[in-house]
């Protein structure tokens, strides 16, 4: 089994919203569009999203140009990291790779969000045991999903992810592995 998992295109942050409502921005659209020749040659067999708008709006071309419905997984969705805008929310994020038990109140440590997106893929997978699943979430849970498999993947390699990024995995006898 296969699952293409894609980190969504460039959003349009807006603190007076919800970042659930975020939209891509101009460039995040044609990002968006480019991504459906970025994976062309790779069989796409069900399509799996974050509720966030800008995770729904990535794979909404590659999901018309395949005939494929996107199925809305909520487990999916970033990392609770705060209750409203923060300044120094990468700093925040380093100490989280630290200290995968911090949070701030009401939200979410790194090591909930991991188990959370981890099991929600696994969900996915068992449920869906052939072909290639394609999933659009968002770097902070990426992120985290990668180091439950790869533990050298940290902070650093969150911080070079790309707006969007697609990332390849292949799950066989329960294992996990990448395979970029």
């Amino acid at each position: 089994m296969k699952l293409v998992l894609i980190r969504h295109a460039q959003s349009e942050p807006d603190d007076s919203v919800s970042d659930e409502f975020w939209p891509l921005s101009e460039a995040g659209m044609a990002q968006a569009d480019a991504l459906t020749q970025t994976i062309a040659a790779r069989k796409i067999d069900k399509i799996y999203s974050s509720p966030y708008t800008r995770a729904v709006d990535t794979v909404r071309p590659l999901a018309r140009s395949r005939g494929i419905d996107i199925c809305l997984q909520p487990d999916l969705r970033e990392r609770k990291l705060s209750d409203g805008p923060i300044d120094d929310w990468i700093d925040v994020i380093e100490r989280s790779w630290a200290n995968p038990d911090l949070k701030l109140p009401g939200c979410e440590s790194a090591r909930e969000c991991q188990e959370r997106i981890f099991s929600c893929v696994e969900r996915i997978m068992l449920s869906d045991s052939s072909g290639t699943i394609a999933a659009c979430s968002h770097g902070n849970a990426i992120a985290l999903f990668i180091n439950r498999i790869e533990p050298s993947f940290g902070f650093e390699d969150w911080r070079a992810m790309q707006n969007p990024h697609v990332f390849e995995f292949i799950r066989a006898d329960g294992t996990w592995s990448v395979n970029n």
